[in-house]
């Protein structure tokens, strides 16, 4: 089977899930190539003879000024842009998949792989947690255009021949068939108590991670002179983040810096929540934006997760001290469910029905 998997360029949890998906089918014999399509490819830390990889961006996502900023004019530029290219990608993309015999496609998250799939006469298969039309459908209260343009979407999702529904979803268009799969997402390679040593991380400190994705903390200075002796922030690849008062440490896996951490403060995306899953690791968050994904993320955080939210005020000002003593004393902060693992085996199962 050889395959053309399309992956979002939105942040870094499409991709970082996803590349975990790839690092396991690249272990199946049944798989002769993956062909990764993304603009994110420089988030994959491996290399494999059968990995093919093609830098394109076939999806807009949504602009952000950074991780807390939506930015709707120039997302609507940006689509607008993308239109007027699609017939040509289109073309383009028939082209090189029949060239390269593809036999299937997989998308995180765009719908246009779909209607390619369609154009090449071969099996797609949506994987996500959300649609870009239930997102810019949001958007429409502003500009009638995401309306129209969510409309459009929603019929080219449902071209798919079937669709993997990942934890944390919101709501979704209606597929052909559907089925629920396990949490995504990588995993720390040491454990906790070897990943703080690694990290040379001290018992009477409390770590807290900050993680901003791929749109940082551009344009805010944290005032860590406000912090106690007890507490040190980490960071490690916040785009705009500051040097002064923050420990960023050499790190080569990134769910162990994860692990490592007392606490991750953060906004609430996929990824994130997937790797502190994994590393046992709570939960501090502040919003994100009006960007409706968040909603179905934070009714997560109350269900699987050791969590408590924060505002941007106190994170900029360093005032962490009343939520980690709720976070530390408060009993109904332990998590109501687990959730299912392993997501990366229900793909492999699902694609050997392909074969």
């Amino acid at each position: 089977m050889k395959i053309y998997y399309y992956i979002s360029g939105h942040g870094f949890g499409h991709i970082s899930r996803s590349g975990n998906i790839i690092k396991r089918l690249l272990s199946e014999d049944f798989i002769e190539e993956i062909h990764l399509v993304s603009t994110r490819i420089s988030f994959i830390d491996f290399q494999h003879p059968k990995l093919k990889l093609k830098p394109l961006k076939l999806d807009v996502g949504i602009s952000q000024k950074d991780s807390l900023s939506i930015d709707l004019d120039s997302t609507k530029n940006e689509l607008f842009q993308f239109e007027k290219t699609k017939s040509s990608l289109l073309k383009e993309e028939t082209k090189y998949c029949k060239e390269h015999q593809i036999s299937l496609i997989l998308t995180d998250s765009s719908s246009f792989p779909i209607t390619l799939a369609l154009e090449v006469g071969i099996p797609s298969i949506f994987l996500g947690n959300f649609t870009w039309d239930f997102i810019y459908r949001n958007y429409a209260k502003v500009d009638p255009y995401f309306g129209n343009l969510s409309d459009q979407l929603e019929v080219e999702y449902g071209f798919a021949t079937e669709a993997l529904l990942l934890p944390f979803s919101c709501p979704m268009p209606p597929f052909i068939e559907q089925t629920n799969i396990g949490l995504v997402g990588r995993k720390p390679n040491q454990s906790k108590e070897m990943a703080r040593k690694n990290f040379g991380f001290k018992d009477d400190i409390t770590y807290i991670l900050l993680s901003f994705g791929a749109y940082g903390l551009e344009g805010h200075r944290l005032e860590t002179e406000n912090l106690p002796k007890n507490i040190q922030l980490v960071a490690y690849g916040v785009p705009g983040i500051q040097n002064d008062g923050i420990l960023v440490p050499e790190v080569s896996h990134y769910p162990d810096l994860v692990a490592a951490s007392d606490f991750v403060c953060t906004k609430p995306g996929y990824g994130i929540l997937a790797e502190c899953y994994y590393a046992k690791t709570p939960i501090l968050y502040t919003d994100r934006g009006d960007f409706i994904e968040y909603l179905y993320l934070v009714n997560a955080l109350d269900l699987y997760f050791r969590s408590a939210y924060l505002n941007l005020e106190k994170i900029i000002s360093c005032e962490f001290d009343a939520v980690l003593a709720t976070m530390r004393t408060v009993d109904g902060m332990t998590p109501k469910l687990e959730l299912k693992p392993d997501g990366e085996e229900d793909v492999v199962r699902h694609l050997l029905e392909y074969t």
